[in-house]
């Protein structure tokens, strides 16, 4: 039952933490939208959180299936396009489980690891995206250097809140969830970077939601060997902070710079730098 207003005092507003983690009941008003650069990123980072949220929609940027037909083939397909469409069935799969039905996940089908390619074309897809969903809250990968996929999405997702910021539109909320590569392993971990001293929201799975995100993973048949070294959680989430794209994420090698396919940290900085031109002319070197 609503309880009265007494005169003179006012409700105070919850604050957008307090919406998305908060122990009330779940808001059937607040829309959530999460960003990620793989089917199955939201998965492995933030199911269990997306399970307990009324209205989500989900936007993979790739199609989680590289050019070089190398996890194609380990995955036993022998075209590109036949492992996209897989991982796009057992992504469906999995976020069924989670109540997120087939038409609130949308796909830009950008080839896996091409991403970084295409910053400004993204930022202007996901602004547009934004602003027809109405989400009040968005999810998205931080930078971190782990993928230049996830950096990629990072900073299409805060671009397009700072485009939508100065075309007179509300942004959402902007929260980022942990989810780094393993150094000695294919295991995707829901860790932050270590050094970054901000505040954290872990997201503790009790054993109702243990069992699920497990029936979550096993839809992942094309990603068993990276899942079945990955845990389940807990799930852990943060505010960002305004990131300079143009700058390493971190000192030293970055995780991606181990893998022939990857750009050079300088490189994907080089990109940034001229997608945020392409973007904010006036005032470019402003992040």
């Amino acid at each position: 039952m609503t309880q009265p207003i007494k005169p003179g005092k006012r409700r105070t507003p919850r604050s957008p933490h307090a919406k998305l983690f908060g122990t009330g009941d779940l808001n059937p008003i607040l829309k959530c939208s999460v960003i990620v650069a793989h089917p199955a990123d939201e998965v492995v980072g933030a199911g269990c959180l997306i399970s307990k949220l009324v209205d989500v929609t989900v936007l993979h940027i790739t199609d989680g299936a590289p050019c070089d037909m190398q996890d194609a083939k380990a995955a036993g397909f022998k075209e590109r396009e036949e492992y996209a469409a897989a991982r796009k069935r057992e992504c469906i799969s999995a976020l069924a489980m989670a109540s997120v039905p087939e038409d609130r996940i949308i796909d830009f089908e950008v080839p896996n690891h091409c991403a970084s390619n295409y910053l400004a074309e993204l930022t202007k897809r996901i602004t547009t995206f934004l602003q027809q969903s109405g989400a009040d809250i968005v999810v998205t990968h931080p930078y971190e250097g782990g993928h230049p996929d996830h950096d990629a999405t990072a900073f299409a997702t805060h671009a397009a809140l700072r485009l939508m910021k100065r075309n007179g539109f509300r942004p959402p909320a902007l929260f980022e969830m942990a989810l780094h590569p393993s150094t000695d392993s294919k295991a995707k971990v829901p860790e932050f970077l270590p050094g970054a001293e901000r505040e954290t929201t872990t997201l503790l799975l009790d054993e109702r939601a243990m069992a699920l995100k497990q029936r979550m993973f096993a839809c992942f048949q094309s990603q068993r060997e990276s899942l079945e070294v990955s845990p389940f959680g807990p799930e852990k989430f943060r505010q960002p902070v305004a990131y300079d794209f143009t700058t390493p994420p971190q000192e030293g090698k970055l995780h991606y710079e181990s893998f022939d396919w990857a750009p050079r940290s300088d490189e994907w900085q080089s990109l940034a730098r001229q997608a945020l031109a392409d973007l904010f002319p006036r005032n470019a070197a402003a992040h």
